[in-house]
This record gives C-alpha cells, sequence and structure tokens, in this order.
C-alpha cells in the first residue's frame, strides 16, 4: 500500500519538463495543503527563492505552515540533484537553522519543527525555547559548536517521503502539530 494518496504519489512522480522543469515544489504544496487543510486554521505559505551565481543557478521553495497566523512548520525545499553537493547541503543546512531560529520566538507550541528536503529525500529538525536545533552540528573531533571539518552529512536526509519511513516519520510531526495546536 502506498504511503499516500494516488493523487499526491503522481504529483510527485510526473514531471511534465515541458511545462515545468521541476515540478516538485507544486507536489508539496499539495500535499501541504492536505496535511494542513485550507478549511481549517492552518495556511501554507509558499516563497520561491532564486539564486544565480556564475557556476550553479539553483531555486529554493520554502513553505511555512501557519496556525492562526502563527508560525508552527517549515519546509525548505532544494531541488534533488544537489543532495550529492557538500557546499549546498551546509548552505541548506544554514538556512534552515537561520530560519527556524528567527521564528520561534513566534511559535506558540513547545518546540518549532522543520524539514529540509532534496526532492523527496527528508532532514527533520526541530528546536525549543533555550536549547540547540537537532540535529546537533558536529566536527570530526566531536565539537558541537562548529562543524566546518564534516559539513552537512548526506545522511542527515536519511528518509524519502515516497517511502513508507519517510511517510511515517513527517505524518508523527504534523500529527504533534495538530495536536499541540488544538490544546492552544
Amino acid at each position: 500500500m502506498a504511503p499516500w494518496t494516488t493523487e499526491i504519489m503522481e504529483s510527485f512522480k510526473s514531471v511534465k519538463p515541458e511545462l515545468e522543469s521541476d515540478f516538485t515544489p507544486a507536489a508539496y504544496n499539495k500535499l501541504l495543503n492536505t496535511l494542513f487543510p485550507v478549511n481549517t486554521p492552518y495556511t501554507v505559505f509558499p516563497q520561491v527563492h532564486r539564486h544565480e551565481d556564475s557556476s550553479t543557478p539553483s531555486s529554493r521553495t520554502t513553505f511555512t505552515v501557519y496556525y492562526k497566523n502563527t508560525p508552527v512548520f517549515l519546509l525548505d525545499l532544494h531541488p534533488y540533484p544537489n543532495l550529492a553537493r557538500i557546499s549546498t547541503r551546509e548552505i541548506a543546512d544554514n538556512h534552515i537553522r537561520m530560519h527556524v531560529r528567527d521564528l520561534l520566538p513566534y511559535c506558540p507550541l513547545p518546540a518549532l519543527y522543520a524539514l529540509s528536503a532534496f526532492g523527496t529525500r527528508l532532514a527533520f529538525y526541530t528546536i525549543t525555547p533555550g536549547s540547540i536545533i537537532l540535529p546537533v552540528r558536529a566536527t570530526s573531533s566531536g565539537n558541537t559548536s562548529a562543524y566546518e571539518d564534516v559539513g552537512a552529512p548526506a545522511d542527515w536526509w536519511d528518509c524519502d517521503l515516497l517511502d513508507d519511513d519517510g511517510a511515517i516519520r513527517l505524518k508523527e510531526v504534523v500529527n504533534k502539530i495538530r495536536n499541540q495546536c488544538e490544546n492552544l
């Protein structure tokens, strides 16, 4: 049995290059609006960021989920082929950490949850007030204050959204968020 409905699975698998070079942001928009329905107090706010430098033009889409105008979830999406690049993983990791630190003071929940995604490969992040962001950065020497020796390891993106494990993990996070929001 597929971890998502047929419509969601097809939206991730049916790329039409003649229409869009990467249909993944639209598929995530459909998924997030299914998990956080539009007829509830949730709003999914997508933002597309384009970055072009002399060597590699790229784009990133950030989805912030709001509950009654307060942020409760963040998903930062990058093109899958960039997962292989250490520098791109470091940029993705830095961006999501910066973004969750910026949003945390406005989050009404005990924790702010976030996902960094390269295509359908997912890395899960969590931060609570007064604590460090998980996963913890570490160097090869074990120092958790910096990570220049290791970067953001590719194995942080350790599950696939379209597999059972990735779907279960995402659904668990969404259920936590929705349950906590109901108790506000």
